[in-house]
């Protein structure tokens, strides 16, 4: 078995295995802390996470970490693992059920892996460099929507207020006036996963983590999308801003968020 089907098995398995125990916690949370950031932290994300990294440990004792709870752990080996237990912690703690476990590898700083489960809806996108992206184990590739006044847009919102709100609706208007319609829930990672299988046609937001796009950017690309930062450079999962698509209209996209950064 050669190195990224034994790192995709092993990402598969910790996924599920951290999925049940989101679902074990699900409606049933005793303690909700607060972060620096304004962001808030789930005694499920906490346990996910460790059983995560303990299933990674297990297996690649020498592969870096980054994860959203424990932070870096960096070791010699050109692979890195990109660890989010629970993207939408607001919503898993209030049951909205949108919320998902989000892990990518990367090697020698190129995204090669990518599991993203949805315990609730039971969909596993997966997706691995060169080889497609998948939801269940059926291919799925981006939408065909070329027209602006068509597509279906997806963001989210970052926690910081002030001068940062100004600009968040600044960039929403052009999307509200022209677009067919725009949704908001609450989860990075689940969200790229709805643009990779064509419900969405483009997604972006500003302000986000590398654990919150690792995993989902590979299976935008994977499924046929597009990635890049605001103003159409290359984008890597450490620019902190992200505008994805289908690419047939990731130009209008840029345009409209061109001047609004």
């Amino acid at each position: 078995m050669s190195d990224l089907h034994k790192i995709q098995e092993i990402a598969e398995k910790a996924a599920q295995e951290a999925g049940k125990i989101l679902l074990s916690y699900y409606g049933k949370l005793y303690k909700i802390s607060k972060k620096e950031n304004a962001g808030i932290v789930t005694e499920a994300d906490k346990a996910a996470e460790e059983k995560i990294i303990s299933l990674i440990r297990s297996q690649f004792p020498d592969h870096s970490i980054l994860a959203e709870e424990s932070g870096l752990s960096e070791h010699s080996s050109s692979y890195k693992w990109l660890i989010d237990p629970l993207d939408g912690t607001t919503n898993f703690s209030r049951q909205i059920p949108l919320f998902c476990v989000s892990i990518g590898v990367e090697k020698d700083k190129e995204m090669v892996v990518a599991v993203i489960l949805d315990p609730i809806h039971k969909e596993f996108f997966t997706a691995q460099k060169g080889a497609g992206a998948f939801c269940n184990g059926k291919k799925i590739s981006v939408s065909n929507i070329n027209q602006w006044e068509d597509a279906l847009f997806i963001t989210g919102f970052a926690y910081q207020k002030g001068m940062v709100v100004k600009q968040e609706l600044a960039r929403l208007e052009p999307f509200l006036q022209n677009s067919h319609g725009i949704r908001r829930t609450g989860s990075a990672a689940w969200d790229l996963c709805q643009v990779a299988c064509g419900r969405f046609d483009g997604f972006w937001e500003k302000y986000l983590k590398p654990w919150d796009v690792a995993a989902g950017a590979l299976i935008i690309q994977e499924a046929g999308g597009k990635i890049t930062r605001y103003d159409g450079s290359a984008a890597t999962i450490y620019d902190h801003e992200i505008v994805a698509s289908n690419g047939l209209i990731h130009d209008q996209m840029i345009q409209s968020l061109k001047g609004k950064s």
